[in-house]
């Protein structure tokens, strides 16, 4: 197949997939809170976050696995790795770890872990709602992901994350599995520096808790003795997007890069969203970076974030990538969100 036909190809199977989807799953702000596994919207990544979460069609290696897993199959070095850490707020603390190695012609292998850590919580019961008993329990929310991305083309790339959620608290537990579907097209059109991406995410099974915390000892009406009775938990979807973005990068003089993004956001349970950021690197060493999010059809009191910031380094030494990201992400109701993320290459 010609470049030419795949380029038709490509943009006829995304029109129909997005139209498609996104009827299927078009935003709805009166679902809003009604999504399981909220863990999955957490973001991981301080270049992308920076940027307002814009650059799906440019993100690329490790990172690329929460944004859009295409992007994996530009990793630059043999091995690579990430991690980075999130304050959310009131000392939640949101850590990553992700590895992405080169399989030859079989494409390019990712794995991802995910983990919010809640700290110690105060356990507290009907017979102590004080919790004086001074135990405490930490929930576990853990998002595991195996990735697979390949070049189809030297422009065309595509990726696939299959997930596993799982949540814990005593006595309760819930899984669930999700895969998220992404591709990148560089030049889009012929027209140099212009890149289209598009994401599907957190497309999977619905979420259920079960365990013994549902199960309840009361007395029935004509019976003497207590029973224990099972309650019947609801099952609840997983929070599904669609995303759509394009960017265009351009170097506006010697050793100085410039990168425009947006992207439009469908969400199944929640207000769809603009994203739009900008990225400026000088001599791909440092970068300053910034994005801007609008909530569709939203009160300014309703929408928590909108405004992201960061900075980036890279050095390459003896053949070993190294990289430093920072991104804060404004919040309105707590503190300021800051990440920090240290990838190493090999």
């Amino acid at each position: 197949m010609t470049n030419r036909r795949i380029f038709h190809f490509t943009i006829w199977l995304t029109v129909v997939l997005f139209a498609a989807l996104s009827a299927l799953y078009a935003g709805d702000a009166a679902r809003i809170g009604t999504a399981a596994g909220t863990q999955l919207l957490v973001p991981v990544g301080a270049r992308d976050l920076a940027m307002g979460g814009s650059s799906i069609a440019t993100t690329t290696g490790v990172d690329a696995i929460f944004w859009n897993p295409s992007g994996l199959a530009g990793l630059k070095s043999t091995a690579m790795g990430t991690v980075s850490t999130m304050q959310i707020f009131n000392d939640i603390n949101v850590n990553y770890l992700g590895l992405g190695f080169k399989a030859g012609r079989l494409g390019v292998l990712g794995i991802s872990v995910k983990s919010i850590d809640f700290g110690d919580i105060k356990e507290t019961t009907v017979s102590d709602p004080d919790g004086l008993s001074g135990r405490t329990f930490s929930p576990t929310f853990v998002t595991t992901g195996l990735t697979y991305a390949r070049m189809l083309t030297d422009r065309i790339q595509v990726g696939v994350n299959g997930k596993l959620i799982y949540e814990s608290i005593p006595r309760a537990s819930a899984t669930a599995f999700a895969f998220d579907i992404g591709l990148q097209y560089r030049d889009l059109g012929n027209i140099s520096g212009v890149d289209f991406g598009i994401v599907v995410k957190n497309i999977g099974t619905d979420m259920k808790y079960d365990g013994s915390a549902f199960t309840t000892q009361a007395f029935e009406t004509g019976v003497s003795q207590s029973q224990f009775f099972s309650r019947i938990p609801s099952t609840d979807e997983l929070p599904a997007k669609i995303e759509l973005g394009v960017s265009y990068r351009n170097t506006i003089a010697e050793n100085n890069n410039l990168m425009v993004s947006g992207v439009f956001e469908n969400y199944n349970l929640g207000r769809d969203q603009f994203r739009f950021g900008a990225e400026y690197m000088f001599r791909d060493l440092i970068a300053l970076r910034g994005g801007y999010i609008l909530t569709n059809d939203a009160k300014s009191e309703d929408v928590e974030y909108k405004f992201t910031a960061g900075v980036g380094l890279h050095y390459n030494l003896n053949n070993v990538d190294f990289g430093f990201d920072y991104s804060y992400r404004d919040s309105q109701y707590f503190d300021g969100n800051n990440m920090f993320s240290l990838t190493f290459g090999f």
